[in-house]
């Protein structure tokens, strides 16, 4: 019996989160979304045929499922240890494996996809919301959101002349080329480094799936002078006077500024900033997971 929990245990530790499919798609497809209260919901399918609905998020490292409806889609149950693995005091963490996973005509992918709720955002669009499909899913790939006609694009390269940028017309750039950052071994984010708040630089994460416009740790606030900075409760609503990405200009930008020691305080340690869907939504956005630039055009 200890053999075989040894073995178990073993077994557990070496279930690391893959996915297959991590080359750019052969052939250019296209899904339509819906834009629902901030989330960026999308039709999938998993185990090849199976129809369900998820949120995509590029500023997410790891898809993520319902732990709820497992048992519905009969899907099993794992759990792993955060690398670096040493056998002693291992951070765990639970995930399915989830098959045949794809959004209109792209390759289908396995994921492993780790545990979370969908309960609150199922709850505001009314609907079962499946999960999330994060970075993972997208690694390699080039991914288009066309806000103006809801639609996402899985392109097999980035359109011919998008990665030149484009100088300023009428006062302000149409074309924004920003190279992301380096996340983690195996991971890149879109975290942006060309990105100034009232003059000054902070690292912003390009997020579809973080529904606000800015948020601002509150090291970026203090950077700011944003003050008081707010105690530990809920975000302070508040607003800079230019957001500068690149050489594109936005003027007068609502932002939340979240308190020191909350739970964005703690997740945010590679950048200051999230820009979520809400400032997104006004651009065509092409994520080249590939080359490892964001590109985004306004309409």
């Amino acid at each position: 019996m200890k053999r075989f929990a040894a073995a178990a245990w073993l077994l557990a530790l070496l279930s690391v989160p893959c996915a297959a499919g991590l080359t750019p798609d052969s052939a250019a497809s296209e899904a339509p979304f819906s834009f629902e209260k901030g989330h960026v919901l999308v039709q999938a399918k998993i185990k090849s045929d199976v129809p369900v609905e998820v949120i995509l998020s590029t500023g997410s490292e790891h898809s993520l499922i319902d732990s709820a409806l497992l048992r519905k889609y009969k899907l099993p149950a794992y759990y792993s240890a955060e690398a670096p693995i040493t056998g002693r005091n291992d951070r765990l963490y639970s995930f399915s494996t989830v098959p045949e996973v794809r959004v209109g005509g792209v390759k289908e992918t396995s994921l492993s996809m780790r545990f979370g709720s969908m309960a609150d955002v199922s709850s505001r669009v009314g609907r079962e919301v499946f999960g999330i499909l994060g970075v993972d899913f997208f690694k390699g790939r080039v991914v288009q959101f066309d806000f103006a006609k809801k639609v996402v694009r899985f392109l097999p390269q980035s359109p011919p002349d998008a990665l030149k940028g484009a100088g300023p017309a009428g006062g302000a750039a149409t074309r924004i080329v920003l190279p992301m950052r380096f996340y983690k071994e195996r991971v890149t984010l879109p975290i942006i480094d060309d990105v100034a708040f009232d003059g000054k630089k902070i690292k912003t994460l390009l997020d579809t799936g973080t529904v606000t416009v800015v948020s601002l740790s509150s090291s970026a606030g203090k950077q700011l002078g944003l003050s008081p900075l707010p105690e530990k409760a809920a975000p302070r609503a508040d607003k800079v006077g230019t957001l500068l990405l690149d050489a594109y200009e936005i003027k007068d930008v609502p932002v939340l500024l979240f308190a020191r020691g909350s739970q964005f305080d703690r997740d945010q340690k590679e950048f200051g900033a999230v820009a979520g869907s809400i400032l997104l939504q006004n651009f065509a956005v092409t994520f080249d997971f590939n080359k490892k630039v964001v590109i985004l055009e306004r309409p």
